[in-house]
């Protein structure tokens, strides 16, 4: 794919914008994830030729959950001028709002909390994406049927690998984030998955070394000190987790509701 150089943009033609996390003010939490998802689509060109998850927008809000699908897909359709038939059929997708359910079910819920005292955020806050999977359905669907259409190119980048990406949140994010965090003024800092723990490391000055792992400190809240402000932090793992921090994670929540 090509790496866009002005934000990038989605097939059929809408731009990659940042994301904003969730609040603009004082919540009991905040999660930080790794990046935003996007609006999928399941699309079938006019030859019949089928992607399950076509990224065509912005992620509504950070960690969406789906619950207004059709709506979103709908206000999408308008907002591109999608032509029904010229330029084939559109469905929902089932991968919307799978990181943001299980963040309400697996994160939100066992912390006693619900959506609106939280503030939900990202490392970086434009989409990249990481699935084989959804290159293939851009470069070969989409663009082969863009160039014959006469539609705009998609252009998304790839996600920084390992070090790259967090080299990439703490160098271009790290203002925003500690920005972020003292509008929220959180009493828990909850990182999902092994690059926000990293990210958030370095952001508070703290050794950067290390990896979160699924042993006994798993879930536990420590002290941190983040710009200037003391507060408590959780490292919890990402959506969709291997195996060993799924096992982790599904201890943490047997322990809360003991």
């Amino acid at each position: 794919m090509v790496e866009p150089t002005d934000g990038g943009a989605f097939p059929f033609g809408r731009p990659v914008l940042r994301r904003k996390p969730s609040a603009k003010s004082r919540r009991r939490v905040f999660v930080l994830g790794a990046y935003p998802s996007a609006l999928h689509i399941a699309w079938w060109s006019p030859r019949r030729k089928g992607v399950r998850a076509l990224v065509v927008d912005n992620e509504p809000a950070a960690f969406w959950a789906a619950e207004d699908e059709r709506e979103q897909i709908d206000a999408w359709k308008t907002a591109v001028h999608f032509r029904v038939g010229e330029w084939g059929e559109v469905e929902t997708s089932e991968t919307n709002g799978k990181a943001g359910r299980w963040v309400d079910e697996h994160v939100l819920a066992p912390l006693g909390i619900t959506r609106d005292e939280a503030c939900l955020s990202y490392c970086v806050d434009t989409y990249h994406f990481t699935d084989p999977g959804v290159a293939f359905g851009v470069d070969e669907r989409y663009q082969t049927f863009a160039r014959e259409a006469g539609l705009p190119e998609a252009r998304l980048a790839p996600r920084p690998s390992g070090g790259a990406f967090v080299e990439l949140a703490v160098t271009a994010h790290r203002e925003r984030l500690l920005k972020e965090l003292s509008v929220v003024v959180p009493e828990l800092v909850v990182t999902l998955g092994g690059a926000p723990y990293r990210v958030l490391r370095a952001v508070a000055e703290l050794r950067t070394g290390g990896k979160l792992r699924p042993d006994a400190s798993y879930g536990v809240e420590q002290a941190l000190t983040v710009g200037g402000r003391q507060t408590r932090w959780m490292a919890l793992c990402e959506p969709n987790p291997s195996t060993e921090h799924a096992e982790a994670h599904a201890r943490w929540r047997q322990q809360r509701s003991g």
